[in-house]
């Protein structure tokens, strides 16, 4: 069962949204329409998924955890990459509150 001592807050600094903006920017050629989701809305997502992941990396190295960062999976987006822990790639899933 999860507590709140296993929830892990991270700061939300100007760099990771502006690295969220840079990958929004670069990816809008490869987005897709998503049934009822506006442009903004998707982007906005994908600011916000770019930041948690960096913010992850971050936190990694400031924890002196090593990690690896790889391509994504052939059948996902090909200009995203994947954080690996000991060999399993993490999932990050971040959610707009």
């Amino acid at each position: 069962m999860i507590s709140p001592s296993n929830i892990l807050h991270v700061p939300c600094t100007p760099d990771l949204i502006e690295g969220g903006i840079t990958y929004a920017l670069r990816s809008l050629t490869y987005a897709f329409d998503r049934a009822g989701s506006s442009t903004y809305d998707r982007l906005r997502r994908v600011v916000a998924n770019v930041a948690v992941e960096l913010a992850f990396r971050r936190y990694l190295s400031q924890q002196n955890i090593s990690f690896e960062v790889k391509n994504a999976l052939p059948f996902t987006d090909h200009e995203r990459y994947d954080v690996s822990l000991g060999g399993r790639r993490c999932d990050l899933k971040s959610f707009l509150i």
